[in-house]
């Protein structure tokens, strides 16, 4: 029963608002598969939930850096 009090308690609250932000403000989504019918869609959606529930580090920055990137 405490499952269900802690759901729709300030921790509830705190991960429905965790999820929004990852799915609302995420700086880079990957776009959404239409359905799940083959491996590479699978995969899409694999990677738009690890963006959606890993959305602080998008905020992270090497604090330095040896040399820079250029493509």
């Amino acid at each position: 029963m405490g499952f269900i009090r802690s759901l729709f308690g300030p921790a509830g609250l705190g991960i429905v608002v965790y999820i929004l932000i990852g799915i609302f403000v995420n700086t880079a989504p990957p776009h959404l598969p239409h359905a799940i019918a083959s491996l590479a869609a699978l995969h899409s959606w694999v990677q738009y939930l690890i963006s959606v529930f890993f959305w602080p580090l998008s905020l992270w920055g090497p604090a330095f850096t040896i040399g820079k990137w250029s493509p």
